[in-house]
């Protein structure tokens, strides 16, 4: 339904949110998937999101950790105005909490530079 009518998804995006740290992985992924799909539709309540996704990237559990790490690329792409303070979090998960996060803030990086890229190619 969400692919046909992704507009409906912004009446669930309070449970999106609270479900984004759920300790069930397949709640949490759902969640994320269908929470970028939301922004997607309706772009203006990315930062919406931003309490949550920082919320996830600090949480306790590495599980919720790692989703929103596996995210960060998709969740920057839709709300570049707080790439800086994601990416900054990230790099402080993966120094203070012993994981290694390069690889996501690395494609986040790449993620961005290629929508500078082409939004230059259309100027």
């Amino acid at each position: 339904m969400s692919v046909r009518r992704p507009e409906i998804l912004s009446f669930f995006a309070s449970d999106f949110q609270r479900l984004m740290s759920s300790t069930e992985e397949s709640c949490r992924n759902l969640a994320f998937t269908l929470a970028l799909r939301s922004i997607q539709c309706n772009p203006s309540i990315a930062a919406d999101f931003l309490p949550t996704f920082m919320y996830c990237l600090g949480s306790r559990d590495s599980e919720v950790v790692q989703t929103a790490l596996n995210n960060l690329a998709g969740y920057i792409l839709l709300c570049q105005e707080h790439a800086a303070v994601l990416l900054h979090r990230a790099f402080l998960v993966g120094i203070y909490g012993q994981m290694d996060t390069s690889p996501q803030i690395s494609e986040a990086l790449k993620v961005l530079h290629m929508e500078a890229i082409v939004r230059e190619n259309r100027e």
